[in-house]
Order: C-alpha cells, then structure tokens, then sequence
C-alpha cells in the first residue's frame, strides 16, 4: 500500500491491525512519545509538538482507528491491541505515552497492560467515571444526538454544533485552522460503529504505578478540572499541571507552556518508586 500523507513533516506508513490499517507518522529522535489524539481529531492536533519537540523525543503520532487516515474500523477495545502491535513493529521496549480525552482510556488500559513498555504516561483532559459532576453537566456530549444526525444524513450540521461545544473553545489563529481542517475531514463513522465504550474508572488510576502528569487547561471545563485533580490525587507517581488560560485542547491553544511542561515532564529525574507500590 502507498503510505499515507505526512501530517507532522514526518516519516508516515500503515501499521496492520487485521481488520484494515492504522496510519502513524514518526518523526524526531530521543526518547519515543506515542501520542494518542482525541474524539473527531487526528493526529494533526500533534503538529504544533512536532515542530517544537522533534529535536529533543522521537514523536510518534497515529490516527486511532475510525479517524484521520485509518482504514480499521472504529472499535475502542482493540486500541490497546493497536499500540502493541505499533511497539512491536518499531521495536519500542519502553516509551512515552500521551491520552488526550478520549484516548485516556487507551492510554490508562495500556499502562495496565503492558506495564514494562511504559515509561510515563500523560493524560490531557480525560474523562473518567467515578468523579462527581457539580458543573451540571457543563462539557457533556450529546452522542446519541449526535449519532442520530450522521445516520440522517446531517453530518454538516452535527459538526457545527459540535464546533460550538466547550471543549472545543479557544482556538484561534493557526490553531484554529489545524482544528478546522479535522473537523472538515471527521466522518462520523465512530458514531455509526455503536457505543464508543467506557471511560477509565478511578480505581484503574490507582492501579497505575507509572508517573502520571495530568493536565488540561485552566479554563476547560470545571468537570475536566476535576478529573485533572483527581488524577493526581489517586495515581501514586501522579502529579498535575494547568496550562494558564488554555481550555481542553491547550496543546493547540498555548502550544508554548504545553510544551514546556510536557518536556520538563518526560526528562524529569527519575525518583524510586515507593515500596508499597511494588508489594
């Protein structure tokens, strides 16, 4: 097969998974960060990294199945399958990993997985079930409403009203244009394939005994703060990071002070781990 478009000004090549294939792109060199995009995203939401981080991690960007380039169709329980196959294929003993959003859940059940492949993990604004929502539902997304109009044919109109949606504030400028171009070439085909399963629960963050850097935006929504906090409050190695006047995909918004604290978070020293985690 020909070899998807580059995104990142990367190297670009499809990983099979069986049931169609998973566009990556890698580009960089240093220690490997697998980044995992969020919902109606791709892996071009990674752009403003790659330009900034490229010389100091290898990054390693994927369409999650059912976005972007993919082909596999949309299946949340083989995500976990997929980025084993990724290490596998890039030989990776250990690496970074990075959940935005919906991916968090990916990236907490891999971290339960395969626990000696990863070196760190970062969750940007994830979701996660057990946390009380006292906001009123401020950043809920109408699925099902969703899912309704792709299958009435109301693509155009489920994208407009999802581009209003809170956690998709604050972009402007050249970010704006990386977020639109996404959300013109999203689909919906996740939509169509069913529920899109569950988010991680609170006591699978406890279960994690990899460092954690939990962060979002300072001003996404107050229910993704409080997840960001919870985080970590119950990881052991959890620690968390607010990006100053950023929302839910700060990375885009304020690329600068992401950055920064991404990378002063993968090259942190590393510390021992307390004893009543290995027991």
């Amino acid at each position: 097969m020909t070899p998807p478009d580059a995104r990142l000004d990367g190297k670009t090549f499809w990983l099979d998974v069986g049931d169609g294939h998973v566009a990556v792109e890698q580009i960089g060199s240093g220690p490997a960060v697998v980044l995992l995009h969020g919902w109606t995203l791709d892996r071009r939401m990674w752009m403003l990294q790659a330009r900034a981080l490229a010389g100091r991690f290898t990054l390693i960007a994927l369409d999650r199945r059912g976005f972007g380039q993919s082909t596999a169709q949309p299946d949340r329980a083989r995500e976990v399958d997929d980025l084993a196959r990724l290490a596998d294929q890039l030989q990776l003993e250990s690496f970074h990993l990075v959940g935005m959003s919906q991916a968090g859940a990916t990236a907490i059940a891999f971290a339960q997985r395969h626990r000696a492949r990863v070196a760190s993990l970062v969750l940007q604004g994830i979701s996660l079930a057990g946390i009380p929502d006292h906001s009123n539902a401020s950043d809920r997304i109408p699925l099902a409403d969703y899912a309704e109009m792709v299958r009435l044919g109301a693509l155009a109109s489920m994208k407009r009203h999802w581009a209003g949606h809170p956690l998709m504030a604050g972009l402007s400028g050249e970010a704006a244009e990386i977020g639109a171009a996404m959300l013109a070439d999203y689909d919906g085909r996740d939509l169509l394939a069913g529920a899109a399963g569950p988010s991680a629960r609170l006591e699978s963050v406890a279960a994690l005994t990899v460092p954690v850097l939990a962060i979002t935006g300072d001003e996404d929504t107050p229910w993704r703060r409080s997840v960001t906090q919870a985080v970590a409050r119950t990881a052991p190695l959890g620690q968390a990071r607010f990006v100053r006047a950023g929302g839910h995909v700060c990375n885009m918004s304020h690329p600068q002070e992401y950055n920064a604290a991404l990378s002063a978070f993968l090259t942190r020293p590393l510390l021992p781990v307390p004893s009543a985690v290995n027991d």
